[in-house]
């Protein structure tokens, strides 16, 4: 009885702590939906997709706003305003903030569901809002374990798939992030994974046109899709930032189930083998 006490309480504490550590969603990716959600359906459905993702479906509701991080400079030659995207799926004033690096300085994380990082190309996301973002790399790691959402689209440096003129100023792309990720170079076309397709989105989906970044390193994350090297581009999860930076997936709630499932088979057949040997 003994050992069957200790796995069960083993697996209630299991249980206590998948529910403690479920912290905020992240949804990183190196399409560019607010730029293709412009001018194409595809662009609109990952964008609505990140957006539901990290808000937890609040993203049009007029509820909570999110922030949309991206300069105010004019569009350059290949890029839009990625906040535009924005308008293209139904998003409103009343369910967003913008701010450019200037404004990063200041602003209030904890008054918004989720921060929102537009692409360097085709947005008009640069160096210097990254350089601001990983200035507040603490706070954000903050809001993460505080239950905000975090999504980040493409970012990269000059590459056969990427202009980086945004990126010219030294910076890291996805610097800010307290997560182990890197952007490197992309080659279509791209696969969603079941992970992704319960997410709702299908290969046309991701397929559709341009892609600016995969990525090296996935900090934990689920794969979301991945280009034709086997290369994850769009990556996903719950997750909650530890003391030391580190981040990692966090069981779903099923997930937690079957592992307590799977103690309480184990502890059955300890008590099998006892009643055996006492036989």
């Amino acid at each position: 009885m003994k050992r069957l006490f200790s796995v069960a309480a083993l697996a209630a504490t299991l249980a206590f702590a998948g529910g403690a550590a479920h912290a905020g969603n992240v949804y990183l990716t190196g399409h560019d939906p607010d730029f293709h959600a412009q001018v194409q359906a595809s662009g609109q459905k990952q964008l609505n997709v990140a957006l539901n993702f990290v808000t937890g479906g609040s993203y049009k509701d007029n509820s909570t706003k999110f922030l949309w991080v991206e300069s105010y400079l004019p569009a350059t030659s290949g890029h839009f305003v990625g906040f535009n995207g924005l308008a293209a799926i139904g998003v409103g004033a009343g369910n967003v903030d913008r701010v450019d690096a200037l404004g990063l300085a200041t602003v209030n994380f904890s008054s918004y569901s989720a921060i929102v990082v537009a692409s360097s190309f085709g947005g008009m996301l640069t160096s210097a809002e990254i350089n601001a973002l990983i200035g507040r790399s603490a706070d954000i790691a903050t809001f993460v374990n505080g239950g905000g959402g975090l999504a980040a689209f493409a970012e990269c440096l000059s590459t056969p798939a990427c202009d980086g003129s945004n990126l010219a100023a030294p910076t890291t792309p996805f610097g800010y992030l307290p997560i182990t990720v890197t952007s490197v170079d992309t080659v279509p076309g791209y696969f969603v994974t079941p992970f992704g397709a319960s997410l709702g989105l299908t290969n046309g989906d991701v397929s559709d046109c341009c892609t600016h970044n995969s990525f090296g390193a996935i900090g934990g994350l689920n794969v979301v899709d991945f280009d034709s090297r086997g290369v994850a581009t769009t990556v996903a999860g719950n997750v909650r930032i530890g003391g030391g930076g580190l981040i990692g997936g966090v069981p779903e709630p099923a997930s937690w189930a079957l592992m307590i499932g799977g103690f309480g088979m184990a502890g059955a057949a300890l008590r099998r083998r006892r009643t055996a040997r006492v036989g």
